[in-house]
Parts: structure tokens; sequence; C-alpha cells
């Protein structure tokens, strides 16, 4: 016995020098010899993913990346192998047309849970992604989403009847404008409003259950997609049998438990009712039970149900914040809140307008569109990183070279203020920029990562967004007058991919010179 102990210290002691040297070398190799070795970034981020990760965890990334960017530069090491950049034609080479970047596997966090089930979204082969995404693009063009535009009325129409019940007292405005969403996604994936704004309750539980799919600062139980795709096992380590039956057993919902049949119940009901002939109305809903797979057989009722699901997740929230986004730009600065309520009034008044002003009349009173596009731009919906892998051969941005093994990633809030594109009052909010000139107005476009840019990886909902958002604003600001009730504090926001605004309490009072 007296000799084994000796044997075993001395086999403690190998094995601690092993993992010693083990990890002074990869310390040396990622400080001199990685390839991103001339990258600048925080120091931990050179060695570990928790900078990043604990900047995602807490919800700030809003703040954090734009710091990082401000210190470090256009190049930005933010994990081991992960650099974040903020460059007008590396971000074109990204996510524009002819791109050869592929998504990396971050995006499989996202996959569908269910059986028989694919998302454009995760998918990361650039030709099925192009299948998949071409079979609903339909659903979401322009010409469509016009058609649509008397179901998403109907909810404007509500909210406003709620903002007269309310007129003159406080109001969190971040509640309205999310049940606003909802019930609009409703009324076009599913047929009918998910009735938020009338119970004036998170019906279901589903922004909350949205919310905390995101949030890593929620229960113990949620899918963490923002977060969960740079861990190990990603969504197995909540998708997998074991950690289900513990969820059932502690009492723990799955995400979209009640949603989901309520949602089947929708898709089957129309489904019966084209069975017998019956002519149903014209919806995204309409265009997703048209779908067909790969092979020409009809879309599943699993692939049907996660189009619509989609909608619901990537389409009411993003609009939300886009339109409470527009507001605090607008309430915050006295000179564009009267400007561009008196060219809203004014053609109001001179086209006799007796309902809702329809977007492509939105599209004729020019300040409007340059007030919410200068209000997205520099605080877009979505601020994470869009990851993606190089194409051979990597990429110059002045003097830093990154090699195409690594992955690149642009967050649209920080490629918004490129200074190179924007100008040197890239941080200023600025509706004249786009009105200079047609042509101007154009370039700027062509960078705008409001809605994922304009390539073929763009925000497939943009539409949505910008139909719902112009018409909410002209609307607003032409039948009530808004007031931030702390302008100097007017919200919280967390960062959980989405840039979430919490607690916008604003006092809301009809006008009585354009009453509904």
């Amino acid at each position: 016995m007296a000799a084994v102990l000796p044997a075993v210290a001395q086999s403690w002691e190998t094995g601690l020098v092993i993992i010693l040297l083990a990890f002074s070398s990869y310390i040396i190799f990622q400080t001199y010899f990685h390839s991103l070795a001339s990258i600048p970034g925080p120091w931990p981020a050179r060695y570990f993913g928790s900078w990043r990760n604990k900047r995602f965890w807490r919800g700030t990334w809003h703040e954090d990346i734009l710091e990082a960017h401000q210190k470090y530069g256009r190049v930005v090491r933010i994990a081991p192998n992960q650099v974040s950049i903020v460059d007008g034609k590396a971000m074109k080479q990204l996510y524009g047309h002819g791109t050869t970047s592929v998504k990396t596997q971050w995006y499989a966090t996202w996959d569908p849970p269910m059986d028989n089930a694919e998302s454009f979204f995760s998918e990361r082969n650039r030709s099925y992604h192009a299948f998949l995404r071409k079979r609903v693009s339909g659903a979401y063009a322009m010409s469509a989403i016009l058609k649509y535009e008397d179901f998403i009325q109907v909810s404007l129409d509500k909210l406003f009847e709620k903002f007269k019940k309310y007129a003159g007292k406080q109001v969190d405005l971040s509640e309205w404008t999310s049940a606003l969403a909802f019930d609009v996604v409703g009324q076009l994936g599913f047929g009918e409003s998910l009735g938020h704004l009338e119970a004036e309750d998170d019906v279901m539980g589903l922004r909350k259950t949205i919310f905390d799919g995101f949030n890593m600062q929620s229960c113990l139980g949620y899918y963490y997609l923002g977060f969960n795709g740079y861990y190990w096992g990603q969504m197995r380590i909540f998708t997998n049998k074991v950690t289900m039956t513990l969820m059932k057993m502690l009492g723990q919902k799955r995400p979209l438990e009640d949603f989901a049949p309520w949602g089947l119940e929708r898709i089957q009901a129309r489904l019966d009712s084209n069975a017998r002939g019956e002519m149903g109305r014209d919806d995204m809903l309409a265009h997703f039970l048209r779908m067909k797979r790969a092979d020409g057989s009809p879309a599943l009722l699993n692939e049907i149900l996660v189009e619509a699901l989609m909608l619901v997740g990537a389409g009411a929230d993003t609009v939300s914040i886009a339109m409470r986004t527009c507001v605090h730009a607008i309430c915050q600065r006295p000179e564009v809140y009267q400007k561009l309520q008196s060219e809203v009034d004014e053609f109001c008044y001179s086209n006799n307008l007796s309902s809702g002003i329809t977007y492509l009349q939105t599209q004729s009173l020019p300040y409007l569109v340059a007030v919410c596009k200068e209000a997205m731009r520099l605080f877009p919906s979505i601020v994470f990183q869009l990851p993606r892998h190089l194409p051979a051969g990597g990429i110059w941005i002045g003097d830093k070279y990154i090699p195409g093994s690594c992955e690149v990633g642009a967050s649209p809030l920080a490629q918004n203020r490129d200074t190179a594109i924007w100008g040197p009052d890239a941080d200023e909010f600025k509706p004249e920029r786009w009105l200079e000139s047609e042509e101007r107005s154009r370039y700027l476009d062509g960078f705008n990562m409001t809605f994922g840019g304009n390539g073929p990886r763009m925000c497939i909902g943009r539409n949505i967004a910008l139909v719902e958002v112009h018409k909410f604003v002209a609307q607003v600001f032409h039948h009530f007058d808004v007031e931030i009730i702390s302008p100097d504090r007017p919200w919280r926001i967390t960062s959980f991919w989405f840039a979430y605004q919490h607690d916008f309490w604003c006092k809301i009072t009809p006008r009585e010179r354009f009453p509904l």
C-alpha cells in the first residue's frame, strides 16, 4: 500500500503537468499563431466564447457590440474563431446576391423540433434553402401583402378602439404594439386574430412563450434559441426525451404546448373547408396550404404548421419593435413630430380619407417614409450577429485578412452605423439623409440591414413589417397625440436576438380635429 501511494501521486502530478502544458499551448497558439491572432478584440474573446455568450445572456448586446466596434475598429474578434465586421462591401459578400457564404452550424438550433418539418431559416444547404424559401416567397411578396391589407387594418382599428378607451391615461405601448402585431400574424397565418387586443391579455401565454424562448434570463425549461447555437448539443439539451420527461414531472409545459394544437385545428379546419370545395379567404395560410414538397407531393401538416409558426415567431416581435422605435424617434424630437403630423394631416384632409390610410398612400408621404427608415436604421429589430462561413479564399477588410475557415457576422445595429456608408453623422437621427436625392436614397437602401439587407437572405417578412409600420405610424399620429411619460428613461431594452423594449409608458389622447 505504501508503495502504491507515491505512484498515484506521481500519476496525478504527470496528469496535471500534461493539462498545464496543453492549456499553455492553447493560449500561445490562440495568441500568436491562430489565423485571427492579428484581429483586435477583447482579450478573453481570443481564448473562449464566454465573452460573447455572457453578453448574450445578460441581454445587453445592443450596447456591447457598438462599444466593441467603437473601441477596436471595423473588425473585431468576438470569439476564438468568430469575427464581427462593419463593412459595406464585406456585408454584401456575406449576405448579398450571388454570395457563396453559407450559414454556420449555429443555425441548427432553429431546426423545428417536430417530425417531417423543415425551416428555410435554419436550413444550411444553399440549394435546398432556395427551394424552401421559394415555395413560400409568394405569400410574402408585396403584391400579396397588399391583398391582405384589409386584415391588417382590422387589427389596427381594434387597437385604436383601445387607445380611445384609455384616452389620456398612461399605457404601456410595448404591450399594445405587441398585441397588435400578434393579432395581425394570427389573421394572416391562421385565418383569424389571436385575440390579444380584444382580451387585453397575452392569450395562451404566446408572447411570453416566444420571449422566454429567446431570453436566457427566463425560467428553466424554455428553448434559448438565441444563445444555444454556440453550445455543445444545441437544442438537443432541451428536446431529448430525458429533459422532456423531467420538465413534465416538474410541471413545466413545452414551448407552444397550448398554441400548437390551436394552430393545427385552424389549419385542419381550412383543409376540410377546401376539401368541401368552399371558397376560403385569400391569406397567407391559403398559400401555405398550396405548398409542395421537393418531390411534388403536397406539404405535410407539420410543414404547414412550421410556416405559420415561423410567421408568428419572426413576424410579430420584429414589427412591434419597429413600431415602438418609430414612435420613440418621433416623440423625442418636437420638430420631427410636428412636421410628420402636418404632412399626414394635410394628405388625409386633401384626399378626404374616411378610412385607414393604405400602405401605397403612405409611400406618397416622403417625410413619413424618411422618418421610419431613419428610426429603424438606428435601431433595427435584430441586433445579434448573423454568422456565416466565409467563401473560400477569405476576405480583406482594410488591412485585416480573414481566412475562409472562420465565422464572420455583422450585427445589423452596428453595420447600420457604418460611417463609411452613412457619413460622420451615422449615429445621429437625420431623416433628411433619405431625402437628398433618389440616387442617394437607393444607395443607402442597398446597405441598409434593418431587415437583413437586400440579398437572398434578407428577412422574408420585410414587406409585412413595412406595411404595418407605415400604416401604424401614419394613423396613430393623425388621430392621436402621443406623449412619452419619461423622456429621459423611456424604456428598458433586453437583447435576445431581437432588441425588445419594455415598459414604454405613453399617454395617448384622441385629437378632436381628426377623430376616428
